[in-house]
């Protein structure tokens, strides 16, 4: 058999043949924008968080879009020290279009998220340089189970601005540090370097660590020191307003602070469950995943392997998020090289048969589709749990019965849960300060920028105060802590029965509302 025989039959085999990557890519965004935009559909509320975001806007808002020197939320003089593009942009938008600040936590989410589907690609295009691959990848992030729910909730808000920007500036930067020294390039690395910084807290740092593997990885010369210097000056000089109002109010001390708050003792955790994670029972991404990292790595090949790695020495906490852009590209190529060898292997078993890559070509793309429908299918499912976290219709007329019916210097103790949920996370707790225009003692956003190394020990301590069994306890807590409240507010749906028969036996607690979702005691001390 001639020697060019079997790659004429060979060529043409690809998980995905070319004339059809533009179809899949669109397909890819408009199943992707689906399943970003139905939880907004499902429910007429941002889904989970967002309300320290909603005091925010509405603080740059009446201050003339001036930077605050704190915000209003919680009445705690939290300084405004979050990068304050993605709230500019909204208190710009409700401002000029008269669009209810909540509805834009509610949409503007899911539209960012679903052009980062596009922006992906984009970049995956110029790292994996194939149409088809980078394509593979593009619909694994559009499909895959909860690639995007942090970025489409209400907190998306700034997420969502501070990926796509990042995005944008690795492409970027990638290019400049593989020799395209273009002002243009310079300028838009700059430009979205900058952006990402002004987005995002954590998602600037990252951008920064991977920006700099690209430079030890390609610009390791005169002129990439240059282009470095330059994209980091150039980047500081645009960000500054920001940066040097916050320094002119605090000093360097919420920054310092929030540096503090990275949870570095649990990287290996958070490394081993973003790469084992399975999606709906099935191990799809680790399985390709390990099996892309074999492939490059074989050839010699370590940018993806050390990109994958990077943002869990940096920030943990937010690496999952991060890590997710090269660990598809890795299932992309896993999935390749898959393909490639189970090519050759037919190719050598059945030698003279011409049909036989055709076959192969129509089982993995077959293959491909399958796995597809079902993360699909998976990602829809999961949909309600989405839902289930946001505040429901009964939850807010608790709190505005809260707002018109108590004075407004009241202190409450909010018990939402048994001890089972971060504090970070629990919606009920964000939301109530902004919605009930009240002081709740034990809401943890927005400590972060003032009790720096103490922060995880206050988020223990309120941990433990969701777990009180009884109204003694709450006492005791309260007492040990010296926390001052006037009201106590119970969630019935998710506390114990016992703690609530317990405060309304309890001689300091007097009930002064119910609803089937929550009970409110007054504390008499």
């Amino acid at each position: 058999m001639p020697s060019g025989y079997r790659i004429e039959w060979i060529a043409p085999v690809t998980m995905l043949q070319n004339k059809y990557t533009n179809l899949v890519l669109w397909l890819a965004l408009l199943f992707g924008g689906m399943l970003r935009f139905i939880p907004g559909v499902l429910t007429d509320f941002p889904v989970n968080d967002g309300g320290m975001l909603l005091a925010m806007i509405r603080d740059l808002q009446s201050n003339g879009f001036v930077l605050p020197s704190v915000t209003s939320y919680n009445s705690l003089d939290i300084p405004f020290a979050y990068p304050p593009l993605g709230l500019y942009v909204a208190a710009f938008v409700s401002d000029k279009l008269s669009i209810p600040e909540l509805e834009l936590l509610r949409w503007l989410p899911p539209l960012v998220s679903t052009a980062i589907i596009l922006v992906f690609y984009w970049l995956a295009h110029r790292i994996l340089n194939s149409k088809s691959r980078a394509v593979i990848a593009t619909l694994f992030y559009a499909l895959t189970p909860g690639a995007s729910d942090w970025l489409i909730m209400g907190g998306g808000l700034t997420r969502s601005f501070g990926i796509l920007f990042s995005l944008l500036a690795i492409g970027c930067v990638y290019d400049l540090f593989r020799g395209d020294e273009s002002k243009t390039t310079i300028g838009l690395a700059i430009l979205f370097c900058a952006l990402a910084v002004l987005s995002h807290p954590e998602v600037g740092l990252q951008t920064a660590g991977i920006c700099f593997l690209f430079w030890a990885y390609y610009g390791r010369n005169a002129a990439g020191i240059k282009n470095a210097a330059l994209v980091a000056l150039g980047t500081a000089f645009l960000t500054a307003p920001w940066w040097l109002a916050v320094l002119h109010y605090h000093g360097f001390a919420p920054f310092w602070s929030a540096i503090h708050t990275g949870i570095r003792e649990k990287t290996l955790a958070s490394l081993y469950h973003t790469f084992f994670s399975t999606q709906g029972g099935l191990p799809i991404l680790p399985l390709f995943g390990l099996v892309g990292m074999f492939a490059v790595l074989r050839r010699r090949e370590f940018l993806l392997v050390f990109w994958a790695l990077l943002p869990f020495l940096i920030d943990p906490r937010n690496a999952p998020a991060i890590v997710i852009f090269p660990l598809l590209m890795l299932v992309s190529e896993g999935l390749y090289y898959l393909n490639k060898e189970l090519i050759r292997a037919a190719s050598e078993t059945f030698p003279n048969s011409g049909n036989a890559g055709r076959y192969l070509s129509g089982l993995a793309q077959a293959s491909l589709a399958i796995i597809l429908v079902y993360l699909l299918y998976v990602s829809y499912a999961s949909i309600p749990n989405l839902v289930a976290i946001s505040l429901s219709r009964s939850d807010r007329e608790t709190m505005e019965w809260v707002k018109e019916n108590t004075p407004p210097q009241s202190r409450f103790l909010l018990i939402t849960n048994t001890g089972n949920i971060s504090p970070m996370i629990d919606s009920y707790q964000e939301w109530f300060p902004v919605l009930a225009e009240r002081q709740s003692q034990n809401t943890l956003q927005g400590r972060e920028w003032l009790l720096g190394s103490g922060f995880f020990e206050y988020s223990q301590a309120l941990v433990a105060l969701q777990g009180c069994p009884d109204a003694g306890c709450l006492n005791n807590w309260l007492e040990e802590k010296n926390v001052q409240v006037d009201f106590v507010l119970a969630q019935k749906q998710h506390v114990s029965h016992a703690l609530i028969d317990s405060l309304r036996a309890n001689e300091h607690y007097d009930l002064v509302y119910e609803t089937v979702g929550a009970e409110i005691f007054a504390f008499r001390p």
